[in-house]
C-alpha cells in the first residue's frame, strides 16, 4: 500500500530542513470492505533548469517525493498493523519517487520518474494539477499502482476471509514552496 505514495512528481527543493508538504490518502478494497489509510510526504524540489511551473518560474531541476512507512496511518489500528506487515518499515523504511522529467500544459502536468517501494523500482508517469499559490505551487493529483509489481503481498487475514485487492488508488495534495 505504499504511495503513494506514490505519489509521484517533482524533487527536492532545497532550501533548509524539509517538512512534510504533501498529503496522501490510498485507499484500495478487500474481499469484505474498501480502506483507506493516510500518509504525510516531502516533496524536495531543486528550481532550475526546466520548463516554467507555477510558482517556479525557472522550471524544476530535479525533484525527489519521500514517503516515510511508518507514518501511515489507518482508522482502526488492526488495519495499520496489516498495513506494516505488508510494507516491512523496518527493512523498507520509505516510499520514494524521483522525477525524471515532466511536461507542462497551462495548470496541467505530466511526471515521468521512477517508484521505489520495498527495493523494487519501477517506471511511473503521473498526472499532476499545478497552481501558483502564495509564495510557491499547490499540488494534487492522483494514480493507481498495483502493489505486486512493487513486490507488496496483499494483506489476507481470518484465515483467509479477508483479502485485500492487489489494486490501490494514492490521492495527493500539498504546498511546495522554493
Amino acid at each position: 500500500m505504499a504511495a503513494v505514495l506514490a505519489v509521484p512528481f517533482v524533487a527536492p527543493v532545497t532550501v533548509g530542513a524539509q517538512q512534510p508538504n504533501l498529503d496522501f490518502t490510498v485507499s484500495g478494497t478487500s474481499t469484505i470492505r474498501g480502506w483507506t489509510c493516510t500518509a504525510k510526504g516531502t516533496l524536495a524540489v531543486k528550481p532550475g533548469g526546466g520548463p516554467a511551473v507555477p510558482g517556479f518560474p525557472n522550471g524544476v531541476q530535479s525533484a525527489t517525493l519521500t514517503v516515510p512507512v511508518k507514518g501511515f496511518t489507518c482508522p482502526e489500528a488492526e488495519m495499520t498493523e496489516h498495513l506494516m506487515q505488508a510494507m516491512k518499515p523496518e527493512q523498507f523504511p520509505e516510499i520514494v519517487y524521483k522525477v525524471e522529467k515532466y511536461e507542462i500544459a497551462g495548470t496541467q502536468a505530466q511526471a515521468t520518474g521512477t517508484m521505489t517501494i520495498q527495493g523494487k523500482s519501477q517506471p511511473l508517469m503521473v498526472p499532476v494539477g499545478v497552481k501558483a499559490s502564495g509564495a510557491g505551487v499547490t499540488l494534487e493529483g492522483n494514480t493507481r499502482l498495483d502493489m505486486t509489481t512493487y513486490g507488496v503481498e496483499p494483506p489476507v487475514v481470518m484465515l483467509g476471509m479477508l483479502k485485500v485487492g492487489p489494486q490501490i488508488r494514492i490521492e495527493f495534495r500539498g504546498l511546495v514552496v522554493p
